[in-house]
């Protein structure tokens, strides 16, 4: 049965399937009439959607974007008119108070929220997106990370979301539900806390930064294009923003065969996987392999680290082998190795979520490129220079250019 609110409420709430306290897998929306209704609602609003789809591509049924025909480099893809798209805020808030400014918008403007509905049926239901906004705090959950900085990174990011929900979060008063839930009592009686945990995932996750008129900059949603998947280096499309109709292009980079899945490049920082499992929960294995942010010398997951890994990898013999040792001495650490963690993925009458299992194949994937780097670096030390030989070296030159 899907939730079908009439009145002063949030039509969000549309979206959301009465499962109780289950938890769906990722692919148990990923197909719906509401996305032919999307497509439908768009085209009637002035939007350029020609030869796409939307369709199951890659493995567990994840939905994307699919071209039924060819399209040539520079060839326009789809055109989003801005009216048919919603800013919810600030680039730099976190998905709880984003959650709270689109909600308020939703309720204070109904008329305006009811022609959105094609748009919000669209979107992914309550249990199958998952984020750090709405992460679950189960210990034996978070413990699957063997991680602890990962689990006091997701701690601090959904107690945020708790606590904006609550009142209690350090910002201003109007960012936050109570304040809003006071203007709106009776609506707000009927939007409960894992609801709101689910607006804040998806405030955060299907939303896109660009310039509005004034040139400040903003979350956006952009119907449709909130549904092609992330690609890094090798995507097919770009996603800009027409400085004089306020229009969202997306365009193709390059030949796109009919068949082939439409992706964009989110940030090249989604090309570390501790960053892309925590922020959208997903991950993947690159061609070099990339270490997780905090695998890097000296990284961590508020900054960014968009290049290959050689370029943070240090050069010199001593570095390189300290860098070897953090590790193999952290590989040593994990209470599982790779084989248990395949052991515990294929095991039969598994009692895993979707959850756990992701973040399980997170931390395999994790120890695999470590393994990998470990290697590579231990060779490299076979034939690099130490800083103390360089330095010697240099002096002798200077040396014999003194004698000359």
């Amino acid at each position: 049965m899907r939730i079908k609110i009439v009145g002063l409420v949030s039509v969000l709430l549309c979206i959301l399937q009465a499962h109780g306290s289950s938890i769906l897998s990722p692919s148990d929306h990923e197909h719906s009439p509401e996305l032919s209704s999307l497509l439908e609602w768009l085209k009637q609003n002035g939007a350029t959607v020609k030869n796409v789809k939307i369709d199951k591509v890659r493995d567990g049924g994840l939905r994307g974007l699919v071209a039924t025909a060819n399209f040539k480099a520079g060839e326009l893809v789809a055109l989003i008119p801005n009216h048919c798209t919603v800013d919810v805020g600030h680039y730099t808030l976190p998905g709880a108070e984003l959650a709270v400014q689109l909600l308020w918008r939703q309720l204070e403007y109904p008329e305006w929220n009811r022609t959105f509905e094609p748009y919000w049926n669209s979107l992914p239901q309550w249990g199958t997106i998952y984020s750090k906004e709405n992460w679950n705090l189960d210990p034996d959950h978070l413990a699957l990370f063997q991680e602890p900085y990962l689990e006091h990174y997701v701690q601090v990011n959904a107690n945020w979301t708790r606590d904006a929900w609550a009142g209690v979060a350090a910002t201003d008063k109007e960012k936050q539900w109570p304040h809003m839930a006071a203007k709106y009592p009776r609506e707000a009686q009927r939007i409960p806390y894992e609801q709101f945990r689910h607006y804040a995932c998806l405030t955060a996750t299907y939303t896109f930064v660009f310039p509005d008129k004034n040139q400040v900059y903003q979350r956006v949603m952009v119907p449709l294009l909130d549904l092609v998947n992330h690609y890094g280096i090798g995507s097919n499309t770009f996603v800009t923003k027409n400085p004089t109709t306020q229009a969202y292009h997306m365009v193709a980079t390059k030949d796109i065969k009919k068949g082939e899945e439409i992706t964009h490049t989110y940030n090249m920082d989604n090309e570390r996987n501790d960053y892309a499992a925590l922020n959208y929960f997903f991950i993947q294995r690159l061609d070099p392999p990339r270490l997780c942010s905090i695998d890097l010398p000296e990284g961590h997951l508020d900054a960014s680290f968009p290049e290959f890994d050689d370029h943070y990898l240090p050069r010199d013999k001593a570095a390189i082998l300290a860098h070897v040792d953090y590790l193999e001495t952290k590989l040593k650490s994990f209470p599982t190795t790779i084989a248990k963690d395949d052991n515990l993925l294929s095991a039969r009458k598994s009692k895993l979520t979707w959850l756990d299992r992701r973040v399980i194949e997170f931390r395999k994937e994790r120890k695999w490129t470590m393994q990998h780097w470990a290697k590579i670096l231990r060779e490299r030390a076979k034939t690099a220079y130490s800083l103390h030989q360089m330095t010697d070296i240099e002096a002798n030159h200077n040396f014999e250019h003194t004698e000359l």
